[in-house]
């Protein structure tokens, strides 16, 4: 049967950035209105039940999340604050250098799309995700008045299309020099389906375009895994109908990359992160514990333009 309710994983990440920003010392870390953004998509869509998004502000929430994390590992939120951030600014980075188009793919309830809209009416801003998450997400932004000209949420289950199925119901040109975002993704599909994807993007952007990917680590058989918390994090993930398929070692993605027409532009270590964004807000020894690792490719046919 297929489902019919938002993605688990979408819901838990939104709510994660509501509670991120609930707590003074980390709120920052976050990208700016990142929070109050997914907060109104949230509560205009109904997605949640207002009393759930509120309640993720209550101190009793708060402790919880810090009871949760001296169990599990302290550290785990900033990290998901920290990908957030980097991915946002690897749009940035893009649109700087040329690009005029942003496709975020398994966008959830994430406002990445929505706030480069605002901030960059000439780039147009796609986000993509399967209908039970799409459309709730599309009907927040309306009616949270944060719909723009230049961004569209596109239905559709890459499951049973192709991505370039997808996006010819949408303005997207193949041509220009775009930025894609795949965080918190590929770890989902599987090895044959994250291959695709690469060569779909090639195929369906200009010279010089990028993505901005997160994924986990692998075993020596290629079988995706999380590190200390493993186990629980795959054996709750597959109850929730959303097991792991794909992970890579860090060391291998440049390889990886290179087969498929790309080259690794980025690999930040959680020490450059730390450096680069909790440093400067007075976080320098705050707990860090990633799950998975970034990355930002670039099509190598840059190279030869």
């Amino acid at each position: 049967m297929a489902k019919t309710t938002p993605s688990r994983t979408a819901l838990k990440i939104a709510r994660f950035m509501v509670l991120l920003d609930a707590m003074p010392h980390l709120r920052d870390v976050l990208p700016t209105g990142a929070a109050a953004t997914v907060e109104r998509i949230l509560l205009s869509s109904q997605a949640l039940p207002a009393r759930q998004v509120e309640g993720m502000r209550s101190p009793a929430t708060i402790r919880f999340a810090h009871l949760s994390e001296r169990l599990l590992g302290q550290g785990q939120l900033v990290w998901f604050g920290l990908r957030k951030r980097w991915m946002a600014e690897q749009v940035e980075a893009a649109i700087a250098a040329g690009a005029r188009q942003l496709l975020v793919l398994g966008a959830g309830f994430d406002p990445l799309a929505a706030m480069v809209a605002a901030r960059h009416p000439e780039v147009l801003c796609l986000e993509l995700d399967a209908p039970q998450t799409a459309e709730p997400k599309r009907t927040g932004i309306l009616r949270a008045g944060l719909a723009r000209a230049n961004h569209q949420v596109i239905t559709a289950d890459l499951s049973r299309q192709s991505l370039a199925e997808a996006l010819s119901r949408s303005p997207w040109n193949p041509e220009l020099r775009s930025i894609l975002v795949a965080e918190g993704l590929l770890m989902y599909l599987k090895p044959a389906e994250v291959k695709g994807f690469f060569n779909a993007a090639r195929a369906l952007t200009g010279t010089g375009s990028r993505i901005a990917f997160s994924s986990v680590g692998a075993d020596e058989h290629g079988n995706p895994r999380l590190g200390v918390l493993d186990r629980p994090i795959r054996f709750a993930l597959r109850l929730a109908g959303e097991p792991m398929h794909w992970g890579i070692r860090p060391a291998d993605v440049p390889a990886f990359l290179g087969h498929l027409g790309f080259r690794a532009l980025a690999q930040p270590t959680p020490d450059s992160l730390r450096e680069r964004h909790l440093a400067p807000l007075g976080l320098p020894d705050e707990p860090l514990r990633p799950y998975e690792h970034l990355v930002l490719a670039e099509d190598v046919r840059v190279e030869s333009a």
